[in-house]
């Protein structure tokens, strides 16, 4: 069985994907000697098969997880998977689940393209677009339901305004709102005692203390956000959207694009555009890069349980 999960909407992805990794655990593998996650962006077809053939003599099946191939570098990687998967796609006793971001077909070169249309037609394909304001107004009721809570159209519509639709965030507000009241209803003061832009101006700050230098303050902000609540999984989303946010910006600056055109062009809100370009001033292209691919792997042993998030977060800010 061949899975391929891709598309804009990075939550409902990536709880999809949680979600089959937890129930091939329980029903399958609770010691999970048969299941393995790998960066598509550093795999080789030697490492893939090694994987394929390596499982457990306790397990039924086998699942392989394999995330970001198409930022992989080598070509040779999709023409060789295009002639390889086929022969796995009716194996009853094997999952292979591809995990990408949001992909644009006329963006891709010719061999990925090709790997691109067959995983497409697979039968388990689901592309993850973002959600219309009906389905994210289903959606936040049904996250409340999750908490056996209910939450009021009023304050649905308040938490699609004042998060501009990102899930992460929705989910954080609900989750933090719902656990804080024993009431069935989650109203407008509960939710307003959350629903602020504090979390991501401490994201602005963090990052603002982190090109400045101020580890002290940089560790404060980490500790803050730590000491309420945050989920590291949550964290991490911000932290690398806000230095991928900061690369564009970089990037259309460096095109000589003014405020309102970058703001256009990357359609962010000229606030952000506004705080990017105060940031980036203290960044170098390389070391935008830096940051971001430290943060990605930060997530990656978050996912597969290999790294410790805080300590790693701590030592970028010490090495700053």
């Amino acid at each position: 069985m061949i899975i391929f999960l891709y598309g804009p909407d990075s939550f409902r992805a990536r709880r999809f994907l949680k979600e089959m990794k937890e129930k091939f655990i329980r029903e399958v593998d609770a010691n999970e000697n048969s299941l393995d996650i790998l960066d598509g962006q550093n795999v080789d077809l030697k490492l893939i098969t090694e994987k394929i053939n390596t499982g457990s003599l306790f397990a039924q099946k086998r699942m392989l997880i394999i995330e970001n191939l198409f930022n992989n570098k080598k070509v040779s990687i999709f023409k060789e998977l295009t002639s390889y998967l086929p022969k796995l796609e009716n194996r009853d006793d094997l999952i292979i689940i591809f995990k990408d971001g949001e992909l644009a077909e006329k963006n891709l070169n010719t061999e990925s393209k090709k790997l691109f249309s067959f995983l497409k037609k697979q039968k388990f394909s689901q592309e993850f677009k973002n959600l219309t304001p009906a389905g994210l107004n289903n959606f936040i009721k049904k996250e409340a339901e999750s908490y056996n809570k209910k939450i009021s159209q009023e304050v649905a519509n308040k938490l699609m305004q004042q998060t501009n639709g990102d899930l992460w965030t929705v989910a954080q507000n609900i989750k933090k709102a719902a656990l804080s009241s024993d009431k069935e209803l989650i109203d407008l003061n509960t939710i307003s005692l959350y629903l602020t832009d504090k979390f991501t101006e401490n994201i602005f700050a963090l990052t603002d203390a982190i090109s400045n230098k101020n580890r002290a303050l940089a560790v404060k902000i980490l500790e803050e956000q730590y000491a309420a609540g945050i989920s590291e999984e949550y964290l991490i989303v911000m932290l690398a959207r806000q230095f991928k946010i900061l690369l564009r910006i970089k990037e259309a600056l460096v095109a000589q694009s003014s405020p309102d055109k970058i703001a256009s062009t990357l359609k962010l809100h000229p606030f952000v555009v506004k705080k990017g370009l105060s940031q980036i001033k203290n960044f170098s292209m390389t070391q935008l890069k830096d940051y971001f691919n430290k943060i990605i792997e930060f997530d990656k042993k978050n996912k597969s349980g290999q790294g410790n998030t805080k300590t790693e977060l701590l030592l970028l800010i010490a090495n700053i």
